[in-house]
């Protein structure tokens, strides 16, 4: 569907818009993206866009699942002008911009520039866990049944938590390469280790977190994407989740 959505963006934005306003956010996400990446970045040369940039200068399909986590990170009379403005100028161009909402969706590129450098917020993180179930379950189709039936019990694990995805401002929190299905059980010896570091470490940095969850995906990676426990695995959770302690307390001192 991807391709499909990129060959309508070089067919002609005036058809594809109208074919994508049957399509649901992510495609909304990819053919933004797609036109932001066709037009250039120049549009997005504004002092203080750091992040923006970075992001959206990633191939497409990269750049769609950045900007489709980040835009629901501004409020919904904020989204919507966004999606509004930023669809104005795919289809007529900057030059159809009047100088008033020129100003308008650069403030909210800044605006939105902010937002993914703040903290998640409870509804947020909710949100997005069900968002990251459901792209999982794209992602991995021979999972999707029992992950209907199972619910609860087979959590979709983030390796670098909603905690702190303000720390990574310019990545995807529901990438594919950052979420793990596993069984509830597992899940909860994972919490407990970041729990431990939470405490240890209440205002972490990025490398702090990036190398906690390489400690933590090391000893529980034969677990990730099951839907029961691995076969002839010589350590229990339990067993991997001590490991990581010993770990992550020689690396962090204080962490107990």
């Amino acid at each position: 569907m991807h391709e499909a959505t990129l060959l309508r963006w070089r067919e002609g934005v005036v058809e594809g818009s109208a074919w994508l306003a049957q399509r649901g956010v992510e495609e909304l996400a990819l053919w933004m993206a797609a036109g932001i990446i066709a037009k250039g970045l120049g549009f997005f040369a504004t002092e203080g866009l750091e992040w923006v940039t970075r992001a959206l200068g990633r191939e497409p399909e990269a750049a769609a699942g950045w900007l489709r986590t980040a835009i629901k990170r501004l409020s919904g009379e904020e989204r919507a002008a966004f999606e509004q403005l930023w669809s104005k100028v795919a289809l007529e161009g900057e030059q159809a911009l009047s100088r008033s909402e020129r100003k308008m969706l650069r403030g909210l590129f800044i605006r939105l520039e902010q937002a993914v450098q703040e903290p998640l917020n409870v509804d947020l993180k909710n949100e997005l866990r069900r968002d990251a179930r459901a792209y999982y379950a794209e992602l991995y189709p021979q999972f999707a049944e029992i992950l209907d039936e199972q619910g609860r019990r087979l959590p979709i694990h983030h390796r670098r938590p909603l905690l702190y995805a303000h720390l990574f401002p310019d990545e995807n929190i529901n990438a594919g390469e950052n979420l793990a299905m596993l069984q509830e059980y597992v899940h909860e010896e994972i919490n407990f280790l970041w729990g431990r570091f939470r405490r240890a470490r209440p205002n972490p940095t990025a490398d702090e977190v990036r190398r906690v969850a390489e400690i933590i995906d090391r000893q529980f990676d034969p677990w990730y994407h099951r839907v029961d426990n691995p076969p002839g695995l010589l350590k229990t959770a339990e067993q991997a989740k001590e490991a990581a302690l010993r770990e992550l307390q020689n690396r962090f001192p204080g962490l107990d």
